[in-house]
């Protein structure tokens, strides 16, 4: 089981890598993010979110993720929050001397997209004999498709910068992470999300369950709890079987 973002996505803490998950599991994950690295710029000091994702994957190439970003500090105003949805398409699987390599795209039609990030981004891992490194860097784009304010349809499109819509910074141009696996159940990450120099750690209690903790700028800390589900479970019969063998 890998590290993701608090967008539920494999990566490091705001940025995301190319690790692929071949069993396609159900993932499950909650975020908190303090109010000042919380994507979101409404005045008033009210903007700490409450991530909850749900991820699952397809096909061998492609996985959907739904995320709802929850601001407790103003449900009363905005209700439950933001959501979206987002596909993340495997190019290239790891190879001895290449990277795996992976595009991340969010479907325009909204017209609030402030979550929104299409990225391509390539991951390395290195084996030694003091542990595993993994190495990612990618680039995300400045600009985002929404919907028109007044359109007609969701097909009423037009293109703007990310920092002209609500200030938006998330995952604009070139971005990168590292991540140190010294042990099968624990490591520490360092990433630049394009904007900001982060660091963390993970802890991997059970086969199963993945807990984050982590700095932005060494200023405020975050935190990610995430799960993983097989969906590929074997007939009852089978499982009952092959217990009997060992």
């Amino acid at each position: 089981m890998g590290q993701v973002n608090f967008l539920g996505k494999p990566g490091y803490i705001a940025t995301p890598s190319a690790e692929w998950n071949v069993d396609r599991p159900l993932g499950l994950s909650f975020s908190y993010l303090p109010d000042e690295y919380s994507i979101f710029n409404t005045d008033g000091d009210r903007n700490i979110v409450h991530f909850y994702n749900v991820r699952a994957g397809l096909t061998s190439f492609m996985e959907v993720s739904l995320s709802i970003a929850h601001r407790p500090l103003m449900s009363e105003n905005i209700g439950v929050g933001d959501r979206q949805l987002d596909l993340r398409f495997r190019l290239l699987k790891e190879q001895k001397y290449l990277p795996a390599i992976v595009l991340g795209w969010t479907p325009p039609g909204s017209v609030a997209p402030v979550l929104a990030h299409d990225y391509l981004v390539a991951t390395k891992n290195f084996n030694t004999s003091f542990g595993r490194f993994t190495l990612s860097g990618g680039y995300g784009s400045p600009y985002i498709i929404k919907r028109k304010n007044k359109g007609d349809s969701a097909l009423d499109l037009e293109i703007v910068k990310k920092i002209d819509f609500k200030g938006s910074k998330y995952l604009t141009g070139f971005f990168g992470g590292m991540s140190y696996h010294p042990f099968s159940f624990g490591g520490i990450m360092l990433e630049y999300d394009s904007q900001t120099i982060n660091a963390g750690a993970y802890l991997q209690p059970l086969p199963w369950l993945l807990l984050q903790a982590h700095t932005f700028e060494g200023k405020e800390v975050g935190f990610t709890a995430s799960a993983q589900f097989p969906l590929n479970f074997a007939p009852r019969t089978l499982r009952r079987y092959e217990k009997e063998l060992e």
